[in-house]
C-alpha cells in the first residue's frame, strides 16, 4: 500500500513540471478600434496564460501602438494551455475600455515553430471589435525531460 501512495505523488509531481518555456514578444497593434468622440486611444496589452499575466506599457495617442514587449510564460501542458491577448485603452477617471481580445493555443504554437525550427511571427486578428489585430513574436522553447 505504502508503495502505490510514492508512486502517486510521483505522477503528480511530473504533471505540476513545466514543460517549457514561451518566449513572447508583443511587437505591435494594428488599426485599433477608436471611439470617434474620444479621439485617439491610449492603448496597452495584458497577455495570460493560466495564472501567469504579463501586461505592455501604455502608448499615449496611438491606434497603432508599438510595444516591442518582451515577456515570458512556463508551459504545463503542451495541447492545453492557452495564451490569451487582451487589448485595452487606459483611461484615467474611468474603468479602462476594451479594444479587442484573441487567443492562440501553444499547440499551435509548437507547430509553428517546429516548421520553422526557431521563432515565428504572426499577425492575430482582435474579436468583439470592428478592427484591430496584434503582432506577436514567439519562441517555445521545451524542457528535457
Amino acid at each position: 500500500m505504502e508503495g502505490m501512495k510514492l508512486k502517486a505523488r510521483s505522477i503528480n509531481v511530473r504533471r505540476r513540471c513545466p514543460l517549457g518555456k514561451l518566449q513572447v514578444i508583443v511587437i505591435e497593434a494594428c488599426e485599433l478600434f477608436c471611439n470617434q468622440s474620444k479621439g485617439q486611444s491610449d492603448p496597452y496589452c495584458e497577455v495570460s496564460m493560466g495564472s501567469q499575466v504579463h501586461k505592455t506599457k501604455v502608448v499615449s495617442n496611438s491606434i497603432n501602438p508599438k510595444w516591442n514587449s518582451s515577456m515570458q510564460f512556463l508551459v504545463k501542458d503542451l495541447k492545453q494551455d492557452v495564451l490569451c491577448i487582451t487589448v485595452f485603452d487606459r483611461d484615467l477617471f474611468s474603468p479602462n475600455d476594451f479594444l479587442g481580445r484573441t487567443e492562440i493555443r501553444v499547440a499551435e504554437i509548437h507547430k509553428y515553430t517546429k516548421e520553422t525550427m526557431g521563432p515565428v511571427t504572426q499577425r492575430l486578428l482582435l474579436y468583439e471589435v470592428e478592427t484591430g489585430e496584434v503582432v506577436l513574436k514567439f519562441d517555445l522553447q521545451l524542457f528535457n525531460n
